[in-house]
């Protein structure tokens, strides 16, 4: 039997109108959009006008379960569907009335897109950007289908979603490749995903006639997950509710990550309300999965940031006591490992990265020590160029090449020709490493001899440097030494920033090489006995289940939650995470603290985070003074053991607000936290206050100078905090 907390029951049964809940990590939302819908139910709401909108299907399916559950008997449920198969099911209906052109009913996968990208791509792209195209070719099209995808989550015209992008002057094409991808799927009758909620919107918005077949039809509409909407969802939201429609929205805006495609904290701040009129705010505040310490932690770091509702998560009094640890140390992969390693609940634990490239050395170090994991759609790091050309090299210093056939030689040639690129179009480099293939034993002279008399200095200097790179690489039966000859002959590292499509994809290629030497530096003996000890490794990652921690990335991690949660890498480079030169904006840190709470607020139990050591303070995330690790766990502490005061120590607002929630005083000369007496000059840090006119409220933001209050009329007035002494007081 569930017991659903006072919060819960004021939104399961609210009268009817407009509501905007927010709900933080693990509030128990779906469970209380479930009870809300049983309510409504019961009380005459018509199931078949009852519309319920979920992110994803997994949402939709995990959904459909609970509402299952509460909802017993045969009674009519409520639709429930994804924003994509409501779209999916209008663009249907618009071709039946003759407003859209038919369609294949076979979606267009992201290999069939980035195929003709491919195709389309070479026709628009400038002349002198072909070569640049050819050699990172993978990478163009995955940027060029992330920002097509950009442009359907929007409304703005093509032009305009470039201009606001971050994208390089250099992938100006892609709009060019926008209009003739459009052209060309049109001519096939061909659909992607995002074309289920873009076609069928843009026919809405061109034909106000078509609104009259799907507007007004719903008496209520309720949405999880708003804060993962963007623009096109949104819209379709507004039309199918039209003017007769009470929606709900649940989401939390210190949640939104998924900017890249179109998703906006505002929609939830302050677009929802702008867009319909006595909207109420209902708070979900409480979370179930994590204790005090998570709690703390992440109210202090989200507090940081400007685009949010000033909503304290509070940690539900039935909550384990999750234990919280930030390890400072400059062997992170070893001390990560030995912390796994005492872990009782592997297979319920997970690490998460910021960028994959973090993943390299990870998975490196679970495999030598034998930990299980599991990647979710990821081919791992046995499946990445950058190992398989450094195995090349090894091979090479193995004197491996000379039994190998000359297909075989060659394609190890080819990848070779790759690391670091020489900037020969492929064509070449096929010739290459063909004529190299044809010789036994001394490659760098070959290759200094193959080079062709008509290329420019700049290219054969590379082709010379690699040369006398290769003819270098068996000197030496020590791979360690090897590695860091071949790295500064070749000038490895300069060469893959500068022909890589974008600066943070270079580093990012860096980052990788450099885990990937790191690891088989540390393994000793001759070139075949590292060459083993990797194959070794292959197998077991070849072997590996659905067993044992998950490695995966903060994104992906969204809606899951372990028992344990491991953050590696918690330093000033990935947190915030930023690889260009330029500062980042403000917007762009506040995204990154929304990325780091997300990824804190997974864990139920336990969590991790691994820093630079003592003595790298340069290395220092400044998101690691934000949280206030000691003052959180001082707070939790009091708060585990019930103690009566703080015992002369001084707390942060923050602390001293989630501490009222408890009725525990942090401070030994005030009756009251947060504030006291008229003259505290912190009174927006306190729930419920009084004002000499006008009553009681509630203090519901606070940004800058001013702080809101919702009185209990329900009107909503915004005050000065200097003069709110003169007018506040403390309940």
């Amino acid at each position: 039997m569930i017991t659903l907390t006072e919060q819960q029951r004021q939104i399961i049964e609210a009268p009817a109108g407009h509501y905007l809940v927010t709900a933080v990590a693990g509030s128990g939302k779906t469970t209380t959009l479930a009870h809300r819908i049983r309510y409504l139910l019961d009380h005459g709401t018509d199931a078949n006008r009852m519309l319920v909108l979920m992110f994803n299907r997994a949402a939709k399916l995990d959904f459909e379960s609970k509402l299952g559950r509460v909802l017993t008997g045969s009674a009519p449920k409520p639709e429930v569907r994804t924003f994509h198969a409501m779209g999916y099911r209008l663009y249907q209906r618009f071709v039946k009335e003759g407003y859209l052109r038919p369609f294949q009913t076979k979606i267009l996968s992201d290999n069939e897109t980035l195929f003709q990208l491919w195709l389309l791509a070479r026709r628009v792209i400038p002349k002198e950007q072909e070569a640049e195209l050819k050699r990172n070719k993978k990478d163009h099209l995955s940027l060029a289908l992330q920002f097509i995808e950009a442009v359907k989550g929007q409304l703005s015209s093509v032009d305009d979603v470039f201009e606001r992008s971050a994208l390089d002057p250099q992938f100006q094409y892609f709009i060019p490749l926008f209009h003739a991808f459009e052209q060309w799927r049109k001519q096939h009758s061909r659909i992607s995903y995002a074309d289920m909620l873009y076609d069928p919107v843009r026919a809405l918005l061109e034909t106000p006639k078509l609104c009259e077949l799907v507007s007004n039809k719903m008496d209520v509409v309720l949405v999880d997950e708003y804060q993962d909407t963007n623009e096109i969802q949104h819209t379709l939201l507004t039309i199918i509710a039209g003017k007769r429609a009470d929606i709900t929205i649940v989401g939390d805006p210190d949640q939104t990550i998924y900017e890249f495609r179109g998703a906006k904290p505002a929609y939830m701040i302050s677009g929802f309300a702008e867009e319909y009129e006595h909207v109420s705010t209902r708070d979900l505040s409480y979370t179930f999965r994590y204790g005090h310490r998570v709690a703390l932690l992440a109210n202090h770091l989200i507090s940081k940031n400007d685009a949010r509702r000033n909503i304290l998560c509070q940690a539900h009094h039935g909550n384990p006591s999750t234990t919280s640890q930030l390890h400072h140390t400059s062997q992170e992969l070893s001390l990560l490992t030995k912390t796994i390693q005492t872990s009782d609940h592997q297979n319920d634990s997970a690490i998460l990265v910021r960028a994959w490239s973090q993943t390299i050395g990870i998975e490196l170090s679970l495999l030598a020590s034998q930990i299980p994991y599991r990647m979710a759609q990821q081919k791992g790091v046995f499946g990445s160029d950058e190992l398989m050309a450094i195995e090349a090299l090894i091979q090479l210093a193995n004197d491996d090449y000379r039994h190998l056939s000359a297909n075989a030689r060659q394609q190890k040639f080819h990848l070779l020709l790759r690391f670091p690129h020489v900037g020969l179009p492929d064509g070449s480099l096929v010739e290459l490493s063909r004529e190299l293939s044809a010789h036994d034993s001394d490659w760098g002279r070959h290759l200094l001899a193959a080079i062709p008399d008509n290329l420019h200095r700049v290219q054969s200097l590379k082709l010379e440097r690699l040369a006398r790179a290769l003819g270098k690489v068996g000197s030496t039966s020590d791979v360690s030494v090897m590695l860091k000859h071949y790295i500064e002959d070749t000038s490895l590292y300069d060469g893959i920033r500068s022909l890589s499509f974008n600066a943070e994809y270079g580093e990012e290629r860096v980052e990788a090489i450099k885990a990937i030497v790191r690891f088989v530096s540390q393994l000793t003996g001759l070139p075949s006995d590292v060459l083993m000890r990797l194959e070794t490794l292959r197998q077991s990652a070849s072997n590996a289940g659905d067993v044992g921690i998950e490695l995966t990335t903060i994104h992906r991690a969204k809606g899951l939650e372990w028992h344990t949660v491991y953050i590696p890498g918690f330093n000033a480079r990935h947190y915030p995470y930023g690889l260009r030169k330029q500062a980042l904006e403000n917007s762009e840190i506040e995204s990154e603290r929304r990325l780091l709470y997300v990824a804190m607020t997974r864990a139920k139990h336990a969590l991790h985070l691994f820093a630079p050591g003592h003595g790298q303070a340069d290395e220092i995330s400044r998101f690691q003074t934000e949280l206030q690790w000691n003052e959180c766990s001082k707070t939790a502490a009091l708060l585990e053991d019930s103690s009566p005061n703080s015992n002369g120590n001084t707390f942060s607002p923050i602390a001293q607000r989630y501490a009222k929630h408890y009725q525990l005083d942090l401070t030994l000369n005030a009756k009251a936290v947060g504030l006291s007496t008229a003259g505290d000059k912190e009174v927006w840090f306190v729930e419920r206050i009084r004002h000499r006119i006008l009553g009681t409220g509630t203090v519901i933001n606070e940004s800058g100078p001013a702080f809101t209050v919702r009185f209990d009329d329900k009107k909503e007035r915004v005050f000065s905090k200097e003069q709110a002494p003169r007018f506040f007081e403390a309940i």
